[in-house]
């Protein structure tokens, strides 16, 4: 069986992030930790068809302290319970120089060979232009969904959408085309 993987940013694309100033920053509180609407379906759609899911995500708060690990756990535990979710990497560092921490592709990589992903049959979804580019640097497709941040914008993904929903209905119709053509 084909290893395959859809890898996911947290904050913007599984759950609501906390808007300032037109910029996303994760909640830092589980009370303000809300899952968007209709993600844990269409999570569940991706699993019927054995892609693995997988949470790359950047919490730079949580490495330095600014949330708490207790926080970040019953965040973490939702994830797994409520959507689903199989693994779960983080990058804690804030620095750029860090090969986990976004746009570097440490965590992809790192979960790639880790479950003998084949990259090639794997995508990401993510909601910044960091998700794209570390999609971006190892082969891997990617969708971009736009949230209107004020930030710049990334041109390497195969499809711009608005919503969870409309990104996993994207991977589904490639999938199946590919599985037609067989």
């Amino acid at each position: 069986m084909v290893r395959k993987a859809v890898f996911l940013d947290r904050d913007g694309v599984l759950n609501i992030p906390i808007i300032k100033d037109g910029k996303s920053f994760a909640p830092r509180k589980f009370k303000n930790f809300k899952i968007y609407p209709s993600v844990k379906k269409y999570c569940s759609l991706l699993k019927k068809k054995n892609f693995k899911l997988v949470v790359v995500t950047n919490q730079p708060d949580l490495g330095d302290g600014t949330i708490k690990k207790s926080e970040f756990k019953k965040m973490s535990d939702k994830l797994i319970n409520y959507l689903g979710i199989d693994e779960i990497n983080v990058a804690l560092s804030r620095s750029p120089k860090s090969l986990l921490k976004k746009p570097n592709s440490g965590m992809l990589l790192r979960s790639i060979k880790k479950n003998n992903f084949d990259v090639k049959k794997c995508f990401l979804i993510g909601d910044r232009w960091s998700d794209i580019q570390a999609a971006s640097n190892i082969g891997c497709k990617s969708i971009f969904i736009d949230r209107k941040y004020k930030e710049p914008l990334p041109n390497q993904q195969i499809a711009t959408v608005r919503s969870f929903n409309r990104a996993v209905e994207i991977i589904l119709k490639k999938y199946n085309n590919k599985l037609i053509k067989k």
